[in-house]
């Protein structure tokens, strides 16, 4: 069940038409549901993944919360909203790097095996966002350069960041 009212009264009164109407086209999909890549974190991917040039985001079998977007080139970008602060999300092995990107504090977390390559960047104080690259065609210095850049992009793309005090 959606949690948005406007959303569920638009889709029982699409329910009442279809049942009203008898429309054999409104059994297959569901007015309820949105589409499967309308998820928080596919709308957050999707500019970046068509600013790099991927395919377009869909649910990531890594995280259901998770959104990913991918190229044969590129590799594999994941994307998952955290609900926790930076200090708390940073998990996994490797070595770890506090960086800034265009103002917001992050972390690059070098996977300890060739090939992934996570940073996860401050969104508030509250929460974070965590990118992964997965990819064969690179050494993990290459990919860590590259899911920077696709931070870079995130960050440009994100709310100004609240101020507390």
């Amino acid at each position: 069940m959606t949690r948005h009212p406007v959303r569920r009264a638009l889709a029982a009164a699409a329910a009442l038409a279809c049942a009203t109407w008898g429309a054999a086209a409104c059994g297959s999909s569901s007015a309820t549901e949105p589409p499967a890549s309308d998820t928080p974190a596919c709308t957050m991917l999707r500019p970046v993944a068509q600013e790099l040039g991927l395919s377009e985001p869909a649910v990531s079998s890594i995280a259901e919360d998770g959104c990913t977007a991918q190229e044969h080139e590129y590799g594999t970008l994941t994307l998952r909203p955290e609900d926790r602060p930076l200090d708390a999300a940073v998990s996994g092995d490797g070595k770890r790097t506090k960086m800034e990107i265009k103002g917001r504090d992050a972390v690059m977390l070098e996977g300890a095996l060739n090939g992934v390559c996570k940073v996860f960047l401050a969104d508030g104080d509250r929460s974070s966002v965590e990118l992964r690259l997965s990819r064969t065609t690179a050494m993990t210095p290459q990919i860590c350069r590259d899911v920077k850049k696709a931070a870079g992009v995130l960050a440009g793309r994100l709310p100004a960041q609240q101020q507390t005090g």
